[in-house]
């Protein structure tokens, strides 16, 4: 409590230094070059024309708290538009949306309900509207693109936005919000393997004066998988309203609900005789399952007011909670004198997970003379709680094994599920938490008419973990932690749409869980992140290049043993690489995102000399990603568009960095045709063009690199997906 007061009333002493500055302040006529483009308002500006797509998108979202343009900004930020979504078809955060940022890549283990996705050589945090509702184990569900209006790519830390993320960065999923413009949309998706979504989106005003305004997304999905006997059955439902108050004030409401089944939240597949060798529909998965339950809920309530034309409150409040329930099949033993028969195991499975933010700030700017300054402060409060119960932690869980037959595999067996009932509190094998509070300060000054912006931020960190472990209750501790994270951002316009950056940034991240080796609560992670770069506008601003090499140092990341599964933390591990990014409208018609990352993660320091020099777990050393979308100029069939694109990735690393292994490259190529005109829409896409065998996620299990059996996901073999939307 004490910590949380400390962190209220350096918030407190913040707003109160801003209103003497603003009432002290003498008017002055200043100068401002043609470089100082910074916006007053945080407000979105839709444009839509014929050619104009909106693949470069110039400016982030509010929810990041910063009124600079993103080619000012001394940090690397990637803006993914809804639109852009669309034109690819992605129906999830875990399908495609990768492809559109350097080095980004997904972890498809359990695609059906987390979503992980790495980038710079370890895993980033998930945000929904600028706050940390990133989950103990599991969770947030993967969003469905029904609701997104964009998702932001922020490499590195973000002092501003939360210091508690990995260095190698976050990613910020933007939901549709009211636009106060009456706009609605209904949409029907179809495609391979029994695909059916049909999804409304419903935009406008509840009175005439428009002080009500509301939003309106909902989904329905059945779907099959390309693997046997798996499915995703869906409904989502997210309402916004928002009330303006006056012409400076405005509070919103927000409830996203998800639900969703799924015989087998995860597509593994294990094999004797190597990754890639069985059928690409082969599951280790039994139709007489029960299907697996996640429901999610998700409440948002934000206030803002503007207090003056350059001053800004606003406080931002969410609370999430995922429910996940069902029996999973599973394999950790392998059968040497018959390889053929995978040793299954069901495993039941419970868990509650949710997560509590608060988020007051101030933004704003002044002058000091010659000198600008965008000044933003404010506090961070979060705790997060996970309980679960699982069968793998359960001694008196049934631990008969069924196998599998990979030459003739039989399905329809019985079999023990392994329910638990009762209330979760007395069955838990697992309980954690992690609470923080923090208050931050961040001034960017802005000199020489604004050509050089200095950027200066600190972060002062209260965390807090605890463990218990079940069914004996064993507590295992508490562990408490402070941190002082400093921020330090150079950027410099060698002309209006030309700069150069350099950043200096660290974090800071409490982690749950216990060595079970020292018996020890996890040390918290901490990183620290050299960058620097070079962005460019072209076209005036139609499209834009950015280029940014980076040197990341961790110390105390957390690693599996996969022979014991026993969870530990390394020494120190090096991330740096090179990445380009390219996006927007090249030439008239033709929207293009390309992109390249270069990426050498590795453990650098370690008590174990076998790990030193070793790759770090799903690094992949080249990323190599094309998308092109052009509008043909046929007058006689206007708005009649094609698109083609490919995903390249080489140089693969496993899920364990001890089993050194290499995989196989991946190679997609997609293409596609669209047409629109009035108020109609149809979009068809190919996926897979050359029904190439892709798979991720690989590791052997048990841990020897050469004899066991082979784990990997199989990625989507050749699909098709049509839409049709309607616009009224």
């Amino acid at each position: 409590m004490k910590r949380i007061l400390l962190s209220g009333l350096c918030f407190i002493l913040l707003a109160t230094g801003v209103s003497a500055q603003q009432n002290t302040k003498v008017k002055k006529d200043t100068l401002k070059s043609a470089l100082d483009t910074t916006a007053k308002v945080l407000q979105e500006i839709r444009i839509s024309s014929r050619y104009y797509r909106r693949y470069n998108l110039n400016k982030s979202s509010a929810a990041l708290k910063l009124g600079t343009p993103l080619l000012q900004l001394p940090q690397n930020i990637q803006e993914i538009d809804q639109r852009l979504m669309a034109d690819q078809q992605a129906i999830t955060i875990n399908e495609s949306v990768t492809r559109n940022v350097s080095g980004a890549l997904r972890n498809n283990n359990a695609d059906l309900y987390n979503s992980s996705v790495f980038m710079r050589g370890a895993q980033i945090t998930p945000m929904r509207n600028g706050m940390d509702l990133s989950m103990i184990y599991a969770g947030p569900s993967a969003e469905d693109a029904a609701i997104i209006d964009r998702v932001e790519f922020i490499k590195g830390p973000s002092s501003y936005i939360n210091g508690l993320f990995d260095p190698a960065g976050s990613y910020n999923v933007l939901t549709k919000q009211p636009t106060g413009t009456p706009n609605h949309q209904i949409g029907f998706t179809t495609g391979s393997f029994n695909l059916y979504r049909l999804s409304a989106d419903l935009d406008g005003n509840i009175d005439k004066a428009g002080k009500w305004q509301y939003r309106l997304n909902a989904l329905g999905q059945k779907s099959e998988s390309f693997q046997k006997y798996n499915f995703n059955d869906k409904f989502v439902i997210d309402p916004v309203i928002r009330y303006n108050i006056n012409d400076h004030a405005d509070v919103s409401a927000e409830y996203l609900f998800q639900d969703q089944r799924f015989q087998q939240y995860f597509a593994t597949v294990f094999a004797p005789d190597g990754f890639a060798s069985l059928p690409v529909d082969f599951t280790i998965n039994d139709p007489n399952k029960v299907p697996f339950k996640s429901i999610e809920h998700n409440g948002f309530l934000t206030y803002h007011n503007t207090l003056s034309k350059n001053w800004h409150l606003t406080v931002n409040a969410a609370y999430a909670r995922d429910h996940l329930e069902g029996t999973y099949f599973f394999v950790s033993r392998y059968n040497a004198a018959q390889p053929n028969l995978i040793m299954r195991r069901a495993t039941y499975e419970r868990l509650n997970t949710d997560v509590l933010a608060i988020q007051p700030y101030v933004s704003g700017e002044f002058s000091t003379g010659t000198v600008s300054h965008q000044l933003l402060g404010g506090v961070d409060i979060n705790r997060k709680k996970f309980i679960s119960y699982s069968g793998s932690g359960d001694p008196t869980a049934n631990q008969t094994l069924y196998p599998l037959d990979t030459n003739k595999p039989v399905y329809g067996i019985p079999f023990d599920p392994n329910v638990r009932t009762g209330a979760l509190s007395e069955i838990a094998t697992d309980q954690q938490a992690i609470s923080y509070q923090a208050a931050y300060v961040q001034d960017e000054l802005g000199m020489f008419e604004n050509k050089l912006r200095v950027t200066l931020a600190a972060r002062l960190t209260f965390s807090k973990t605890g463990v218990q472990k079940s069914p004996v209750k064993t507590s295992l501790g508490e562990t408490k932690n402070t941190a002082f994270t400093p921020k330090l951002g150079l950027s410099y316009s060698l002309t209006a749409d030309f700069s150069v950056y350099a950043l200096s940034d660290q974090t800071f991240t409490p982690q749950s869980g216990v060595n079970t080796t020292s018996g020890e609560a996890f040390k918290p992670l901490k990183g620290k992140n050299l960058e620097a770069g070079l962005k460019k506008d072209w076209m005036e601003g139609k499209w834009n290049t950015t280029v940014s090499l980076y040197r990341i140092i961790r110390d105390n990341v957390k690693v599996t043993d996969p022979s014991t599964n026993i969870q530990s933390q390394l020494g120190q591990t090096i991330s740096k690489g090179i990445e380009f990014d390219l996006k927007g409208e090249m030439v008239k018609g033709l929207n293009t995102v390309i992109n390249y990352a270069y990426t050498d993660s590795h453990i650098s320091t370690d008590e174990n000399p076998a790990r030193v020099g070793l790759v770090t777990p799903f690094r992949v050393k080249h990323i190599q990603n094309t998308w092109l979308n052009y509008l043909l100029p046929i007058e006689q069939i206007k708005g009649l568009a094609i698109s083609s694109g490919y995903q390249l990735q080489i140089g693969r690393a496993g899920r364990y960095e001890l089993q050194k292994l290499e995989l196989a490259p991946i190679f997609r190529l997609d293409g596609g045709v669209t047409w629109s005109h009035g108020h109609f829409s149809v979009n068809g896409i190919v996926n897979n063009i050359l029904n190439r065998f892709n798979y991720g996620s690989a590791w052997i299990t048990p841990s020897s690199a050469t004899i066991g059996t082979y784990a990997y996901v199989p990625y989507a073999p050749r699909e098709f997906r049509l839409n049709v939307g309607y616009k009224f």
